[in-house]
């Protein structure tokens, strides 16, 4: 049976279900087995979708969705994974250059990269793009407002200096890594302004064409979106590198990952993109000839937060016993299977600063006796918030739970809907809680300040911890242009937070995937895990290649 992109495109949602569940019956013996076969020159991928809500650019801050926009558009700048630390790589921009103050920079657009209609790409384009993300204020667009690019002063600071380049005025010296990861953000994409503006749009327009239309000058284009249906991008020939070896990519929703996996391992999809860890080891153990598990790690931390506003909390030796009584070993790889990486600072792998340093192993002793010299020696009872609906969560809880009992602490476990549980941390109502940080931009800056910096209303601030040394470290790093020095700042701001902080840093997860073996290369095009996916990577056997 061969399956190709358009019977996707045409399948409804009962058909798609029923496809399914005859794959199911087949897969427990009630058919003959049927071998399904993607067309060579198609990516199919399998993906719960209902968490698209726009593919506009200046718009959108959903995962999947900004996965997309990145095969839709170019920016200034991109990230590249070079010997396990990401770096920056110029896109749009093939070079630029900084002012002595540091605060004016001056991006030089390259010449020959072309819009789908053949249209050049000129520093016009950029500077439109820029005010626009900056003007609508919404999505990701904060990000622009980090560097001081605000709504009201954009046209004083990002202006086009003719065709070949644009100068952007920052409102503080920040550090280059820093700047230029902020720009390597999908909100910066580069948008064709010819197509806004024949539609009478000016920066800050509210009209929602890019919602459904992409107007780029990315590897594809899209040519069809139909929600909790499918998404379709084509290849686009105009691209500067070279038309990608896949000509079609097409991203079928299949909200249940249940049914992914026996899409996968029938052949109907390439890629499998939300398959559980439970299914993902038991795929791997079987140890098929057809199929592999991609893991790259995920760019984020997995932690529990500890209110210090008042109580044995607010004892910094309570929370290193805390930290002490944890087995982090069997969160790993009792509930997360493995696919979780060893951490316990704020700064994952692949980033500028991180420390790979591990010192917390469980100590029971240690810890009951750090709890002793606290005057706590006979323990004490406390609340953890928890997410509900997350069965890991909920199983890394009860680890937790046991682990501060043997210490003496009583936990009680508070399960709740998520936004009652954020509501509460925004609120800083908790005594406990486990939840996960997200990395918004590739540079520590995007983990100093939420982690260490208590006078912004981030998570050290939820959890009541403002420590004058860390708060300070954080704002001198985020300055400092030097490298080396910039890295020794967070050596010693993450030393700090380990041992001071309010959290007890867990581990850091990994993003994984199932793949067909007739896919290539896609190791390569997902080694910057969410941050980054760059299917012009991607080959199949039997497609161009």
């Amino acid at each position: 049976m061969r399956i190709t992109s358009n019977t996707f495109v045409k399948l409804n949602r009962v058909g798609h279900r029923l496809v399914l569940l005859l794959l199911v019956i087949s897969t427990l013996g009630g058919l003959q087995s049927v071998r399904a076969e993607t067309a060579a020159d198609t990516l199919v991928i399998g993906m719960s979708t209902s968490i698209l809500i726009t593919l506009d650019p200046a718009r959108a801050y959903e995962g999947e969705a900004l996965v997309l926009i990145d095969q839709l558009y170019d920016k200034l700048v991109d990230l590249e994974m070079v010997d396990d630390r990401i770096e920056i790589v110029p896109e749009v921009a093939e070079s630029w250059s900084v002012s002595g103050d540091g605060q004016v920079w001056t991006f030089h657009v390259r010449e020959g990269m072309r819009f789908p209609s053949g249209r050049e790409i000129t520093a016009y384009d950029v500077e439109f793009s820029l005010r626009w993300a900056v003007a609508l204020n919404s999505g990701s667009s904060w990000l622009l407002n980090e560097l001081g690019l605000l709504p009201d002063t954009v046209a004083e600071r990002i202006r086009a200096l003719g065709e070949r380049s644009i100068e952007i005025r920052l409102s503080e010296p920040f550090a280059p890594n820093l700047v230029l990861a902020i720009l390597a953000f999908p909100m910066s994409s580069v948008v064709d302004r010819d197509v806004l503006e024949r539609r009478g749009l000016q920066a800050g327009g509210e009209d929602d064409y890019l919602k459904r239309q992409s107007a780029g000058s990315g590897p594809y284009r899209l040519v069809h979106w139909q929600p909790n249906e499918s998404v379709v991008l084509e290849a686009n020939a105009e691209y500067w590198r070279g038309a990608p070896p896949i000509g079609r990519i097409v991203v079928q929703d299949i909200p249940d990952e249940a049914m992914q996996r026996v899409a996968l391992e029938r052949g109907e999809i390439d890629i499998a993109w939300n398959l559980s860890p439970r299914a993902r080891q038991e795929l791997k153990a079987q140890d098929r000839q057809d199929l592999r598990i991609v893991q790259i790690p995920a760019h984020g931390v997995q932690y529990l937060g500890m209110n210090t506003l008042e109580g044995p909390l607010a004892d910094e030796r309570v929370r290193e016993a805390i930290r002490w009584a944890i087995d982090y070993e069997a969160i790993r790889n009792d509930v997360m299977l493995a696919e979780a990486l060893p951490l316990q600072s704020f700064i994952p792998h692949g980033y500028l600063g991180h420390n790979p340093e591990t010192p917390y192993q469980q100590d029971v002793e240690k810890a009951k006796a750090l709890l002793a010299a606290a005057g706590y020696a006979e323990g004490f009872g406390v609340q953890l918030a928890i997410d509900g609906a997350s069965a890991t969560s909920q199983e890394i809880a009860r680890i937790l739970q046991h682990n501060l009992a043997d210490a003496g602490i009583t936990v009680e476990l508070a399960p709740m809907a998520s936004g009652a549980l954020f509501e509460m941390y925004r609120e800083r109502r908790h005594q406990m809680v486990l939840a996960r940080w997200g990395v918004d931009y590739p540079d520590p800056d995007a983990l100093a300040k939420p982690f260490a910096d208590g006078s912004i209303q981030q998570i050290a601030w939820r959890n009541g911890w403002h420590d004058e040394e860390a708060t300070r470290l954080t704002g001198a790093a985020m300055v400092e242009s030097e490298k080396g020095s910039r890295e020794a700042l967070y050596r010693r701001l993450t030393e700090l937070v380990m041992h001071k902080g309010p959290f007890a840093i867990l581990f850091q997860p990994l993003n994984a995937w199932g793949v067909r073996n007739d896919v290539m290369g896609f190791e390569t095009a997902a080694a910057l895990g969410s941050m980054h996916v760059d299917l012009t990577k991607v080959q199949k056997r039997g497609g161009n290649q």
